[in-house]
């Protein structure tokens, strides 16, 4: 049986001051234009990471455990990059001493200005019921092309 999405419960915009908290103002006409999310800086400049807690529900959900991004922004081309990094933690854990398991590179290319783009990303980690999944969403200049402040909104997903 598939699940979710659970969103986080915990963000944290790193020390670099390129991640912050933002509402996306869409082009539409309609009297609900406006999305909550992660904003990035454009033409970002330097690597910054997001933190990010998940709280796991009592029973897991059959089916991958995966990491949803949709991203907006009101461009037309570029490209923004992240690597996420995860590990469950249990009660009495420390979440700070975990050591993630870094995912491959995902990236989203526009084409088209404010719609949602989607990337979801099955992730390394095997939560158990009521564990806390911690994230690393680090974002990389590597290969970033995108002038335009993008705003991310993250949920966890089983498919």
């Amino acid at each position: 049986m598939a699940g979710g999405p659970i969103f986080p419960s915990s963000a944290y915009p790193g020390s670099t001051g390129n991640i912050f908290p933002n509402f996306y103002a869409g082009g539409g006409v309609n009297a609900a234009p406006h999305d909550e999310g992660w904003g990035v800086v454009a033409s970002l400049a330097a690597d910054s990471i997001l933190e990010l807690r998940f709280p796991m529900p009592p029973t897991i959900p059959t089916g991958t455990l995966k990491l949803r991004a949709l991203a907006l922004a009101n461009a037309t081309s570029g490209v923004a990059n992240w690597t996420t990094s995860d590990k469950n933690v249990a009660a009495g854990a420390s979440p700070s001493a975990a050591t993630l398991n870094a995912e491959s590179q995902d990236s989203i290319t526009w084409t088209t200005a404010d719609v949602y783009n989607e990337v979801k990303r099955a992730l390394t980690s095997t939560p158990a019921g009521n564990d806390m999944l911690v994230v690393a969403m680090k974002f990389q200049t590597s290969g970033w092309t995108l002038a335009q402040v993008a705003t991310f909104i993250f949920s966890i997903i089983w498919e």
